[in-house]
């Protein structure tokens, strides 16, 4: 089932997927000598991408926007930290990720129930056999994980990373992002099967 989530999502990554990382260099190269258009230009180029990742962990869009304009915000302030070989995307959906945990992990986090979001509307039921309603369950069964097996799912199948790119961004050693996801996984059959289990489980 959750296969179902990752083809719905996979239209959208078409978007972003065909950016070439050398144009992202020119423009950090620009943003380094104090041109503000080239950090503009980044933050246009990876806002949705960013926005995305933040939503589906945070289940709130004010809160996935003010994530969003934090973390190219201290992107902006550590540009000199960026490595020449990285991928300036994915740093900065690095930066988002862990501010998304630090609010699930404070007390005065409250999550909502998840918003409809556009990019994850199934693309074409009756194409591939998976309904609305599927893709409904296994959404709202990914937000009932704890955080940590939360970002493992969105990181790996939603926005399609490798084990490796999925376990650098999360910012563990590739071993221990596969326990997150192997757990992830069993939590969430566990979801499908009764909704009301994981409640009553205690996160590890």
């Amino acid at each position: 089932m959750i296969a179902a989530l990752a083809r719905a999502a996979s239209f959208a990554m078409l978007a972003v997927a065909g950016r070439d990382a050398g144009d992202d260099a020119a423009f950090v190269a620009r943003a380094r000598q104090g041109d503000p258009s080239g950090f503009d230009e980044i933050v246009r180029r990876h806002h949705k991408r960013v926005y995305a990742l933040a939503y589906r962990m945070l289940r709130h869009p004010q809160d996935a926007e003010d994530v969003t304009q934090e973390a190219f915000l201290n992107a902006y302030r550590r540009l000199d930290q960026l490595r020449e070989a990285e991928s300036v995307g994915a740093w900065v959906c690095r930066i988002a990720s862990n501010l998304c945990l630090e609010r699930l992990r404070s007390p005065r986090h409250r999550a909502e129930v998840p918003l409809p979001s556009p990019d994850l509307a199934p693309a074409d039921p009756a194409a591939d056999g998976e309904t609305a309603e599927t893709v409904a369950r296994v959404r709202a069964a990914v937000a009932e994980l704890p955080p940590k097996y939360r970002l493992a799912v969105v990181a790996y199948y939603l926005h399609g990373h490798s084990y490796d790119e999925a376990a650098r961004l999360i910012g563990v050693n590739p071993r221990t992002f596969k326990t997150h996801l192997y757990r992830a996984r069993q939590r969430l059959a566990s979801l499908l099967e009764d909704p009301t289990r994981a409640s009553e489980e205690e996160a590890p």
